[in-house]
């Protein structure tokens, strides 16, 4: 009686092809993590921009601004450095109404500008702004993409 006897080569093969399989596997699924990451990490700093930009304008609009200092021409910009907000504003090409702006910082980025409709409203020596119902916009309100540039 003649035996055979096994060597074990094409088990050992297949238990190879498992792993590099499983190997391939994991790599792509650390890809996908990655690139998960990264988009993660930028929609976490757009929002972190984004709610600055609302705070500012918040802010800006409850600010006294000096008289004479809105112009159609160009931007007065209030800053308050505790908590970074900046806010802008402009009188509009439109009779009556300004043009504010809330600012939110991206590193290496565009800021986000968020605009608000207001009418002025005389104070004592300043200027006070009243929000116009429906006038909040995250995008430029004015018809020349130019009149909100800096």
């Amino acid at each position: 009686m003649t035996m055979h006897r096994q060597h074990g080569g094409s088990t050992l093969a297949a238990v190879m092809l498992m792993l590099v399989m499983g190997l391939m596997l994991l790599t792509a699924q650390q890809r996908q993590l990655d690139s998960a990451l990264l988009l993660v990490a930028d929609r976490q700093h757009y929002l972190k921009a984004y709610n600055q930009a609302a705070s500012g304008l918040s802010w800006g609009l409850a600010q006294s601004w000096p008289r004479g200092s809105l112009q159609a021409t160009s931007w007065y910009c209030l800053q308050q450095s505790s908590d970074a907000l900046q806010t802008c504003a402009r009188l509009s090409s439109r009779s009556g109404v300004v043009v504010v702006r809330g600012a939110g910082e991206i590193a290496g980025a565009e800021p986000v500008w968020l605009y608000q409709l207001a009418t002025e409203a005389p104070g004592d020596g300043s200027i006070k702004l009243t929000v116009q119902k429906g006038g909040w916009l995250d995008f430029c309100p004015e018809k020349r993409a130019t009149d909100c540039d800096d």
